[in-house]
């Protein structure tokens, strides 16, 4: 019993006595990660004129005016006539997906308001193999006569891909059919897509989307409607006084635009997103430190369940697809997915492919061994247009956040004065406008629109400044839709 009690001392002063070695380890590589993280900050901010390497220590965002300004450099060079610059159109694509007859029909309200726009892009269905099946969807014969008028409508551009659909077997909910989009990823045919949700409506094509850098494997916009408002504050005095760099917008935007007239290197000189909103602290350090050493797996595990205050959005992707990153998928967390009572496609996304915490440390990490060899993946995109949320339109703290879609940053005057725009410019302004107004349902339950219909004395949100407008806005988005829906109609 002595000898048994003695070993257990023993194995108990042990494991203490590794802890201690390695929390001073982990503190001594973290003081001297945390400096060389602070080096390598200001280096790239001192030197992102003249050097060409890529700054790993951060998750870029977009404006729009760099968005426009890489899509007309790309037609400026396409008119050449330099085979190395034309744009070969049956590259990219607009992809959508259907497991309803519903969603079928939405598509075709997508694809002919696309090509109304004049796109040029291939329009790809991926729809669920049952719903042209007479015994497993009732409707089927209403399915192959939205499918031919999909065709009608769009001829040759349009490529209607049948697939096996994935379903979570106990659940019911909207979602359950939501893993199915990641199909996407499949399109290798393609050299870019863009991939949208199909219950919105679209005010102008999106194919400017194809031309961010080509070293871009995934964009998409912000989940914007999860930040409060002191996460508002918080990231403009993240980028103000604590990374110490302008918040005018402007500022960037007119040393960008230049740099792409000379095909010169923009991304060091995009705006970041603040690192508060997706990192549990300003310690970048400890966040690299606790995933590299294995005692310390437990940590790791503590820090990737902490939820981010901001993610990346899934109802509008700009994707490179590529059969390693589908395989992953499809091998291995699809049916990870449907096993989990919860979790859906934008979870995948956010806590698997592209969680920030995780990019900014294997940034990092590859950045350290292989400085010359490491490029950015992923960029995010302006939600306030490319994924403005209905419901967003009647609440004024969202509302208020699509005037300025850069998070951290603002459209100023030369006097520093934020330049207005009403919530009707706003949405003249949003390409991607998408349908999320709970506790309504999506337009299609709805008959008639005065079921729905916006009142200004009727608003929930009577903090709004402008509730006239803010209806007309509202009301604008839903009767486009049952207007536009008129195409799906099938006579008899």
């Amino acid at each position: 019993m002595f000898i048994r009690k003695r070993k257990i001392k023993i194995l108990v002063l042990f494991a203490l006595g590794i802890a201690v070695i390695s929390f001073a380890v982990r503190s001594v590589v973290q003081s001297q990660l945390n400096k060389e993280i602070v080096y390598f900050k200001r280096y790239f901010e001192e030197k992102k004129d003249v050097i060409d390497l890529f700054n790993p220590l951060a998750i870029k965002q977009i404006p729009e005016e760099v968005i426009d300004q890489l899509y007309k450099t790309a037609l400026q060079d396409s008119s050449k006539k330099n085979p190395k610059n034309q744009i070969d159109w049956s590259k990219y694509a607009y992809v959508t997906y259907a497991t309803h007859a519903n969603y079928i029909c939405n598509s075709l309200i997508i694809f002919d308001a696309l090509k109304s726009y004049g796109t040029k892009a291939k329009l790809v269905l991926l729809v669920s193999q049952d719903l042209v099946e007479p015994e497993k969807y009732d409707d089927f014969e209403i399915v192959n006569s939205l499918l031919r008028r999909l065709t009608e409508v769009g001829g040759d551009q349009v490529i209607i891909k049948f697939m096996k659909i994935n379903k979570k077997s106990s659940d019911d909910t909207q979602w359950s059919y939501s893993l199915n989009k990641l199909e996407v990823f499949n399109q290798t045919e393609f050299d870019r897509v863009i991939y949208m949700d199909n219950d919105a409506i679209l005010h102008d094509n999106l194919d400017e989307l194809f031309f961010l850098p080509d070293y871009i494997k995934f964009a998409a916009p912000l989940a914007y409607w999860d930040l409060k408002e002191h996460d508002i504050t918080a990231s403009y005095n993240e980028v103000r006084n604590y990374e110490k760099l302008p918040i005018n917008l402007e500022r960037y935007n007119d040393k960008i635009i230049p740099r792409i007239k000379k095909h010169k290197m923009i991304y060091n000189h995009l705006p970041s997103l603040p690192p508060n909103l997706f990192l549990d602290t300003q310690n970048v350090a400890q966040d690299i430190i606790r995933s590299e050493f294995s005692f310390s797996s437990m940590f790791d595990h503590h820090i990737t369940k902490q939820p981010n205050k901001i993610n990346f959005a899934s109802n509008l992707m700009v994707i490179k697809p590529s059969q390693e990153t589908f395989k992953l998928l499809r091998d291995y967390l699809i049916p990870a997915y449907l096993k989990k009572e919860e979790g859906y496609d934008m979870d995948l996304i956010n806590n698997d492919l592209y969680n920030m915490k995780k990019l900014i440390r294997k940034q990092f990490n590859y950045f350290r061994r292989i400085r010359t060899h490491f490029v950015p993946e992923v960029l995010v995109l302006p939600f306030g247009r490319y994924d403005v949320l209905t419901g967003s339109i009647k609440n004024r703290h969202e509302q208020s956040m699509l005037k300025n879609d850069v998070i951290g940053y603002r459209r100023v005057n030369s006097e520093g004065e934020e330049l207005p725009k009403s919530v009707d410019e706003v949405i003249q302004d949003a390409k991607y406008i998408h349908f999320s107004d709970f506790p309504l349902q999506k337009p299609w339950e709805y008959e008639s629109f005065e079921e729905i219909e916006c009142h200004a004395d009727e608003l929930k949100d009577n903090t709004i400044e402008e509730p006239e407008k803010t209806c007309t806005a509202w009301n604008s988005a839903y009767l486009t839709y049952m207007y536009s829906r008129n195409i799906c109609w099938i006579g008899e």
